[in-house]
């Protein structure tokens, strides 16, 4: 789940040759001959392909986690199997309070620990991130604000009980509205359960028919994404009522291109699910091999290019939120 500006461009061109410079040091000789083995808990296909990629290429023995692993015990369990065999690096995504003790029995253990996506809940030595959380806060806004012609009546729809970087999001949102679009009017937070069911899509069709001004939806989580576009579809309200929603990671095999198509909803998608993958790999290697990450850009090479570490959050940028829309989803309808 998760689940998306880091500087201006001028910045960024101006101090990344230093920066690289001062932040790539020599390799140590010794370490960078052992194979390492990563266990990687991807939640998509297109991040496990990444990080499988990145494996290959680093020389790495790479374990892609099962995705049924009979509930929560059986995930814990699955993770002492892990560190019953001493793999150097473990990734994990999404928080689940109920993991913390297990993330450390992972540390203890002396495996690194690194999240991918969605922040884990726990320490961990290292988060590899799509993009900066107020960055994907900006370009959900920015995404409705465009197809409204930057006025009119919206709401945020929200969930209970999701991951906490949505509730920063949706706080990030309003308020860049309220100062960058003033002619947008906020018709509240509509918060539903998050079961994404017939019932849900019922409750927004409710809301949309008791504000009959309004012209837009933002789906800050990914169900909410689907049941907003859902919603305007069936009430018949494609062309009068926009939406610009959180999709998640995976375009192929969704609903989602079809909404787009239609102009039920435009897909902001914090960032390349491939790419993610292969930066996480890439990052536990280069932490594995001796290296320490410190605040600046990196050239990674490969398909990434050029990455920023920020050290307050141990975080690790892939790059920019990609907006997905009627003139570009084909582009992208079968990448991800």
């Amino acid at each position: 789940m998760s689940r998306k500006t880091i500087v201006a461009i001028a910045l960024a061109l101006a101090l990344s040759l230093g920066a690289v410079a001062a932040t790539l040091p020599a390799r140590p000789s010794g370490a960078a001959h052992r194979r390492y083995t990563i266990a990687y808990f991807a939640y998509v296909q297109p991040t496990a392909n990444g990080g499988r990629a990145a494996a290959k290429a680093l020389g790495m023995r790479y374990i892609l986690a099962p995705h049924n692993l009979g509930g929560p015990q059986g995930v814990i369990r699955y993770y002492k199997s892990l560190i019953a065999r001493h793999v150097d690096a473990i990734v994990s995504d999404g928080y689940d309070p109920a993991l913390k003790p297990i993330f450390r029995n992972v540390r203890r253990a002396g495996i690194l620990l690194i999240s991918s996506g969605d922040d884990v809940a726990g320490r961990r030595d290292l988060w590899v991130n799509y993009s900066d959380p107020a960055g994907f806060a900006r370009a959900l806004a920015d995404a409705l604000a465009s197809q409204i012609d930057k006025k009119g009546e919206y709401a945020i729809l929200d969930e209970q009980g999701e991951f906490p970087i949505a509730h920063t999001w949706a706080k990030d949102v309003a308020a860049y509205i309220a100062r960058a679009y003033p002619n947008m009017k906020s018709d509240g937070l509509h918060t539903e359960t998050g079961a994404g069911d017939e019932a849900e899509v019922d409750s927004i069709k409710g809301f949309i028919s008791a504000h009959p001004n309004l012209k837009g939806l933002i789906g800050i989580a990914p169900t909410e994404a689907y049941l907003a576009a859902e919603a305007i579809q069936q009430a018949g309200r494609i062309g009068q009522v926009f939406s610009a929603g959180n999709g998640g990671d995976g375009l192929r095999g969704t609903p989602l291109v079809g909404w787009i198509r239609s102009g039920a909803m435009e897909d902001v998608v914090a960032g390349d699910p491939v790419k993610l993958g292969y930066l996480t790999v890439w990052a536990a290697h280069y932490l594995l091999t001796g290296h320490r990450f410190r605040p600046g850009a990196y050239q990674v090479g490969g398909p990434i290019g050029l990455v920023w570490y920020y050290a307050a959050h141990q975080e690790l940028r892939l790059g920019q939120p990609l907006t997905i829309t009627k003139k570009n989803v084909d582009q992208y309808a079968n990448k991800f």
